[in-house]
């Protein structure tokens, strides 16, 4: 029985220790939460707009860096000495807008909500406005609500860029172009889906790109923005 006494003796120091060091973490953890409470509300704001400045910043450099690897990449035009098309000579004749220029040759992205093509419902045929190949039907054309003229399916005058891998792994897309001359029509995304379209694809094409024939049996003239 005294054995028994003295060691619950021996022990209780050494509880007591271990409950101040318990009490000191939780005290010492409580703190630490606490702290940002206790800070200045001008101290978090500054940090906080400066931390997403930061973030910002970091997003826009990668951004520009991603399109200048995905352009330097692009199969782009046609040279034309492998028979594409002498694009200055098109423009300058009038044969194409400096916009359709821009876009078709350059690889550029016209505002959204711009082109006459959004709001198009009539039976017929897209064509590349710099060498007029069939690229898109009517049939096909879909509204996305997102600024471009949009279509489901594509026709064979229409090509995918497969070597860009920051377009496919990063921007989840690829560059769309015409098969005769290698103008950039656009982008084609998977995200069809949302519109329940039935190749679940979305070709986001540039306007200025494009031509549009009408049915014959229409018997109205050709749209150009070119």
């Amino acid at each position: 029985a005294t054995g028994g006494g003295g060691g619950g003796g021996r022990s209780l120091p050494s509880v007591r220790k271990r409950a101040t060091r318990a009490g000191g973490r939780s005290r010492g953890l409580t703190a630490l939460l606490a702290e940002p409470a206790m800070r200045d509300p001008v101290s978090l704001v500054t940090d906080l707009v400066l931390q997403v400045g930061i973030a910002f910043a970091l997003a826009s450099v990668l951004s520009a860096a991603a399109a200048k690897f995905a352009q330097s990449k692009s199969k782009g035009v046609k040279p034309l000495e492998e028979g594409g098309l002498d694009w200055d000579a098109l423009l300058s004749d009038g044969k194409i807008s400096s916009e359709a220029y821009r876009v078709l040759r350059n690889a550029g992205t016209e505002r959204p909500w711009t082109s006459p093509f959004n709001v198009e419902e009539r039976e017929g045929v897209f064509k590349c406005a710099a060498c007029d190949t069939k690229v898109f039907e009517s049939a096909t054309k879909f509204d996305s609500n997102s600024g471009w003229p949009s279509f489901y399916d594509k026709l064979q005058g229409v090509e995918l860029e497969e070597d860009n891998v920051v377009d496919k792994t990063v921007n989840m897309r690829q560059e769309v172009h015409c098969v005769t001359c290698g103008g950039h029509l656009g982008h084609v995304f998977s995200d069809g889906i949302v519109w329940k379209v039935p190749t679940g694809k979305r070709y986001c094409i540039n306007g200025a790109a494009l031509n549009f024939s009408p049915n014959q049996e229409k018997d109205t003239p050709e749209t150009s923005l070119g």
